[in-house]
């Protein structure tokens, strides 16, 4: 997973989770930029905030479809996101339940 394209979606996908819980802070952008070049963020970012949430689910379907990522592709995406949620330090209910539809919306 070292693509531009996996690094879109990985940043993609860091964005959707932080928003789990209506909140985006230094934290989570930190993290984000952690994983990925300040370029990227910025021009994931710009299409992310024009996007409402239906838009944002099919982008991840897309990206999903796009990459033909293995099961281990998967859990790297998802442990990336759940390490996203923790980095606050609190791994709230919101962002809880959101890992639970982004496991089944990844699934296909």
């Amino acid at each position: 997973m070292s693509s531009e394209t996996d690094r879109e979606f990985l940043t993609y996908l860091l964005l959707f989770a932080t928003h789990a819980d209506f909140k985006f802070d230094a934290e989570e952008r930190a993290h984000i930029l952690s994983k990925v070049d300040e370029s990227t963020f910025n021009k994931v970012n710009r299409t992310f905030e024009k996007q409402n949430d239906i838009q944002r689910i099919d982008r991840i379907r897309y990206y999903m479809e796009k990459g033909n990522y293995s099961q281990a592709d998967v859990a790297t995406l998802t442990s990336e996101v759940v390490k996203l949620f923790k980095s606050d330090g609190d791994y709230s209910m919101l962002e809880h339940n959101l890992m639970i539809g982004l496991k089944r919306i990844m699934k296909g």
